[in-house]
Order: structure tokens, then C-alpha cells, then sequence
């Protein structure tokens, strides 16, 4: 149940986390169309005052008092530099606060010459200006323009000012240049008297009024990160009611009011019916409107309850399957700290979730050189974006582990990299297992290699008691069977000389020495055959020679050689394997080559001895290369390999077949 708990707040703290950047995000986006909208209206409001500073000089066209103007400027100029996105915030603000200074100067000045502060003094100052801008001196300002003036100065002058308690003084003096500015421009619209004239004999201007009520939504609209503005850019259902309530509220009932108001001055009903009008009217608006905010919230919340338990299904399955796997799941961020571990995880490194959570490899992992190659791995991961499964064996408080982790970047809803997702499954049992079959596979091997090397000594041994064989029989051919036929001619030619000189007796004669000398021919190709006697007395080439005559005369294939000038020395038993090797491949080329020429190469030097056999008769089909019941072919092989040598068959590239044999000359 711990461990579940466990699961559970950190799957928590992943989802807040989400959830706060995706508010933050559409933040963002509603703060940026807020900016912007303050970014217009600051250029207005300069277009504005430096119209009316144009019209002052034609007097029939006079909008406002010089000093209004400029101050209007100067606001418009302050506003929109704050509001402008350039990269050295810093230089902007610096920039922004001199004309938000001279703006709440002219102000104070205003206020100043209404008060009758300083005397003649402030007049001059003021009418000097005046003069020196419009060519013209200034008359006196409404005090409710001169207020508002020094307000949206001060304003603009305290844009990125904050208390202790993350008050901004610069909303509390952007709400009261708006609420100033609401009572004359109510008083104008309603005509009342007293509202538009807040006191003073003439009414508040209209266009300084409405400039400053600008001034003051664009400072509120320039920070909406603000205490304030962010109640109504959250995207949380209070700042989602706000922004689509209040303005239709707002709007509406302003409507009404003027309407109902209107009609009373015009004489449609008496005007002790405009009080009972109006209450029922805003009451049944505020009603339709609150009504169908509350359908619209109650909407939204029964959406988020169905989310919700969406994902709290989601989150319980997530914590069944994390929870109930031997395999451990984890999560990292981007530093590579451990921000969830599943229960296996916590087990595989032998700590408990409060010692996981928030550490890195090297404060998780004993090994330093473990955890350091961990984060090499990682690092590479996020900066790759592409998973990779790791084989990693691992010095644990359990013992020495080995795991196979697969590890996936991890990336938010707005494709920004926040850190890593791993699971690992533990192969030590497999590895043990395959350790052990490759322990067996070698202890196979070498008794297979013992074997291997006790039946080549013994095929060794039993070639050379067959050659010693053939040498016995070879030499028991020539001495004994040799010398018979010998005697036996000899004692025919005797014969043949008493014999009567006649036809019949001539023919048998012939046919008698003919046949001898047949018998002597075939004793002596079977005693080469056996043991050739130019090998023994005369060396490899000589019975090479020997063996290349025998085999043209018996195949009529045309025979040519290439041996060295030089005299070739080398072990009897490799001459006895290169004599026996060229036989099989002469053999070979008499019964399946179809050949008319033999071409017998040899080449020796210090390491090594080579015999080419090379003719061109049909080559040799691919399938009876890899036959291994070609005993010809597989029995050069076994020689040659015997002898630490090589032994290749391949086809000619203009035909015919080649077998090529090299040895090494020191055995």
C-alpha cells in the first residue's frame, strides 16, 4: 500500500507538472494577443496627441490644451516603447521611463497651476512651453485632465515596480485614471451636468478624457502576468467566466441604461419610470448572463469530472502495471535525476522512495564508473531523441546485476525535452545460462579438437604405414617380380633361337615377347603407382617429371611443367604429400575434365611450397564444390589442412578447372 502511495505522488507531481506548463502555455498565447492590443493602443494614443499638438496651431481646430497634448504624447510614446518585444528588455524600460517622467511632470505642473501653487511662477514655466511648442500661450486646465495626466505619468513610471507582497501600485493607479475618466464621459453620455462637470463651471473635454481612459486599460493590458490581470488571463473557469461575461455584461447594461435614459429625456414615459425600468431590465440581463455562465462552468466542470476520472482510471491502471512488475520503470529529468521510480526500481537499487527521488546516478549507484557511463548513455539518448535498449551489468547492493534497458526521450505536449523514460529487464539468469553454454561449447569444442587431433595423428599414422606398405610392395615388385620377368625374357630369347624358322612358330614368338614386355610395363606403372623409385633417389621434380610422362602417355592429355631451376629441398613426407596430392588431381582431370592440356606448376620458397594444377577441359559445376561426398576434392582439403596448408578448387575464368595446393615447408 506504501508503495502504491509512493507511485501514486509521483505520477501526481508529473501530471502538475504538466498541467502547469499547459496553463502556462495558453498564457502565453492570451498575455501576447494583451500586449499587443496595449502596443495599438499606445500608438494611438501618439497619434492622437500629436494630431491634437498639429490642430492647436489652427485655432478653430483646437482639441486640447498644448501641455494635454504633449502629455499625451509623451504617455502614447512611454506605452508603446514598454509594450515593443525587443530583446534588451532592460534598454526598453530605461527608454520607456523618460517621457512616463516628463508625462507625470506636465501633470503635476497641471495640477500645480489649478491649485494656484508657486504663484506666477508655474504660469511662466507652463506658458514658456506652450509658447515655445504652438507658438501660442496656454490657457488653464480642467483639474480633472490635469489628475489624470499625473496619474497615467506615475503609472507608466511604476510599469515593473513590486512590493514586498508582489503588489503592483502601477494597476491600483491604472484603475483609478479609468475610474476618474468613467464619471465625466458617464456625465456626457447621460447628460448630467454635475457628473460632466465634477465641480468645476465647464465640463471634462471629451477627447482628454477618453485618451486617458486608454492610457489606463493599455498599462493594465501591457502586464498581464500581473496580481490582478492574471485572474482574467488564467485559464482556469474564474478567468475563462471573466473574459466571457464581463465585457457582454458590461456592454449590455450600458446600453440599456443609455437607451432607458434616452427615452425618458425624449418624453416617451414619465421619468419616475426610468429607476423601476432600469432594475428590472439589469436583473433580468444579469440574470440571462449569469445563468448562462453557470450552464457554460457546470458544462466545463462535468467535462473536467469526466477527464478526470478518465485519467484516474489511466492513473490506476499506469500504478497496477508500474507497481505489479518485477521489471523497473523510471523517470528522469533533463539533469538526470530520478523523478519516478516503480516499487522494482526502488528494490533494485535498495533504497526507499525518499532516497531515490530527486538523486542522481552517482548518489544512486555504488559504482562510480557505473553511474558516470549511466550518464554518458542518457545524455546521449536526449540529445539523439532516438530510444536505445543498453545491455548494462550493473554492481548492486543485491549483488552484480545484469539488465537490458530501454530508454525512450521524453517530450511535452509542445515537443520541449523533459528529460527520459527507461525500463529494464533483468537477463542475470539468462546470462548466467548462456555463460555456461559457452563454458560447455568450448569444453566441446576442445574435446571435439583433441578428437580432431587424435584421429589426424592417427590417419598420419596409418598413411605412412600404407606408404611404407606401397614401398614394401614396390620393392618386392622390382626386385622379385622385376628380376623374374628379367629371367623369364632372357630364357625366352634362348628359346627363341631354337625355335624352327617357321611362320607359326615366329607369330607365337612375337605374341610371347609382346605380352612380356606388356607385363613388364604394367609392373612398372604399378611400382610408380606405389612408391615411385625417382622420388626416393631423385627428388620431388624428377618425380613429378616422372609421374607427367606416365599420365601423357596413358591419357594422351598434353602435359607441360614449371619447376623451379634450382634444386628443391624439403621433408620426405611433404614430397611424399604434394607427390600424392598431384596424383589425385591428375586423376581427377583423366576421369571428369575432358581436358587436352595439363598445365604443373611448382613453386617453392623459404615458407612455403605451392603446386598449381591447372586444365582446360569443362571446369567444375558449383554444387560439386560444396558436395562434401566428393571425396577427390574433400580429401586434398584434409591433406593439405593436416599439413597446415590449404588446398583450393575453383573454376577458370576462361575455362577449365584449377587446384591449387600450398604448404607450409616447415612442419
Amino acid at each position: 500500500m506504501t508503495l502504491q502511495t509512493n507511485s501514486l505522488s509521483g505520477l501526481e507531481q508529473l501530471l502538475n507538472q504538466e498541467l502547469t506548463q499547459l496553463q502556462s502555455g495558453s498564457q502565453s498565447a492570451l498575455a501576447l494577443r494583451c500586449r499587443r492590443i496595449a502596443l495599438g493602443i499606445g500608438l494611438a494614443v501618439m497619434l492622437v496627441g500629436a494630431g491634437a499638438l498639429a490642430s492647436i496651431v489652427v485655432p478653430t481646430l483646437r482639441l486640447m490644451n498644448s501641455i494635454v497634448a504633449l502629455g499625451m504624447l509623451l504617455g502614447g510614446l512611454s506605452l508603446t516603447l514598454q509594450c515593443l518585444p525587443l530583446k534588451r528588455s532592460w534598454l526598453r524600460g530605461l527608454l520607456a521611463q523618460i517621457p512616463a517622467t516628463l508625462m507625470a511632470l506636465l501633470g503635476v505642473a497641471l495640477i500645480a497651476q489649478g491649485l494656484s501653487l508657486f504663484g506666477e511662477a508655474i504660469n511662466a514655466v507652463l506658458g514658456q512651453l506652450s509658447f515655445a511648442i504652438t507658438g501660442s500661450d496656454t490657457s488653464m486646465t480642467h483639474p480633472v485632465v490635469a489628475f489624470s495626466t499625473a496619474l497615467g505619468g506615475c503609472a507608466l513610471m511604476l510599469q515593473e515596480f513590486r512590493t514586498r507582497n508582489r503588489h503592483a501600485p502601477a494597476e491600483f493607479l491604472a484603475l483609478s485614471l479609468i475610474s476618474l475618466n468613467l464619471v465625466p464621459l458617464a456625465g456626457l453620455a447621460y447628460q448630467v451636468g454635475a457628473m460632466a462637470k465634477l465641480g468645476n463651471p465647464l465640463a471634462v473635454p471629451f477627447l482628454p478624457a477618453v485618451v486617458s481612459l486608454a492610457i489606463g486599460a493599455g498599462v493594465l493590458l501591457s502586464q498581464p502576468s500581473r496580481s490582478m490581470m492574471a485572474i482574467i488571463t488564467d485559464n482556469v473557469p474564474g478567468g475563462q467566466m471573466l473574459r466571457r461575461s464581463l465585457p457582454l455584461t458590461l456592454l449590455v447594461l450600458v446600453i440599456l441604461h443609455w437607451l432607458v435614459n434616452r427615452g425618458a429625456l425624449l418624453g416617451f414615459y414619465e421619468p419616475t419610470m426610468v429607476a423601476p425600468t432600469l432594475t428590472l431590465l439589469s436583473c433580468g440581463v444579469i440574470l440571462m448572463i449569469f445563468w448562462r455562465t453557470a450552464a457554460t462552468v457546470n458544462n466545463e466542470y462535468r467535462a473536467r469530472l469526466q477527464s478526470a476520472r478518465e485519467l484516474a482510471e489511466a492513473s490506476s491502471l499506469l500504478i497496477a502495471v508500474s507497481d505489479n512488475t518485477d521489471d523497473p520503470i523510471f523517470v528522469k529529468d533533463r539533469a538526470g535525476k530520478m523523478i519516478f521510480a516503480n516499487p522494482a526500481t526502488l528494490r533494485w537499487i535498495g533504497k526507499s522512495r525518499e532516497e531515490t527521488l530527486a538523486h542522481s546516478s552517482r548518489e544512486l549507484i555504488p559504482d562510480t564508473a557505473e553511474a558516470d557511463q549511466i550518464d554518458i548513455e542518457d545524455q546521449r539518448i536526449m540529445q539523439t531523441g532516438v530510444s536505445e535498449t543498453i545491455e548494462q551489468t550493473l554492481h548492486l547492493p543485491g549483488g552484480v546485476r545484469t539488465y537490458t534497458s530501454t530508454k525512450t526521450p521524453w517530450f511535452d505536449s509542445l515537443g520541449q525535452l523533459r528529460g527520459l523514460v527507461g525500463i529494464s529487464t533483468d537477463i542475470t539468469t539468462r546470462k548466467e545460462m548462456e555463460q555456461q553454454l559457452k563454458q560447455r561449447e568450448a569444453e566441446l569444442e576442445a574435446t571435439v579438437s583433441l578428437r580432431t587431433t587424435a584421429l589426424r595423428k592417427l590417419a598420419d599414422h596409418l598413411e605412412t604405414v600404407r606408404e611404407e606398405e606401397k614401398r614394401t610392395i614396390a620393392r618386392e615388385l622390382h626386385d622379385d617380380m622385376g628380376a623374374s620377368l628379367t629371367s623369364l625374357n632372357m630364357h625366352l630369347d634362348s628359346i627363341y633361337k631354337v625355335l624352327p624358322n617357321e611362320t607359326a612358330w615366329t607369330d607365337k614368338a612375337s605374341r610371347v615377347k609382346t605380352l612380356v614386355a606388356a607385363l613388364v610395363a604394367t609392373t612398372r606403372r604399378i611400382q610408380i603407382g606405389l612408391r615411385p623409385i625417382m622420388l626416393d633417389l631423385f627428388g620431388l621434380k624428377a618425380g613429378i617429371i616422372e609421374q607427367m610422362d606416365e599420365f601423357e602417355q596413358r591419357t594422351g592429355i598434353t602435359c607441360k611443367t614449371s619447376l623451379p631451376d634450382e634444386e628443391v629441398q624439403l621433408p620426405h613426407k611433404l614430397e611424399i604429400t604434394l607427390y600424392r596430392m598431384l596424383q589425385e588431381a591428375l586423376n581427377n582431370v583423366a576421369k571428369h575434365a575432358r581436358a587436352s592440356r595439363v598445365e604443373v606448376i611448382l613453386d617453392v620458397d623459404e615458407d612455403q611450397a605451392a603446386l598449381v594444377v591447372r586444365d582446360d577441359g569443362i571446369g567444375i559445376p558449383p554444387e560439386r564444390l560444396d558436395n562434401q561426398t566428393t571425396y577427390g576434392i574433400r580429401g586434398l582439403s584434409e591433406r593439405a589442412s593436416f599439413l597446415g596448408g590449404s588446398a583450393s578448387v575453383f573454376t577458370n575464368p576462361a575455362g577449365g578447372t584449377t587446384v591449387k595446393i600450398e604448404l607450409p615447408t616447415r612442419l
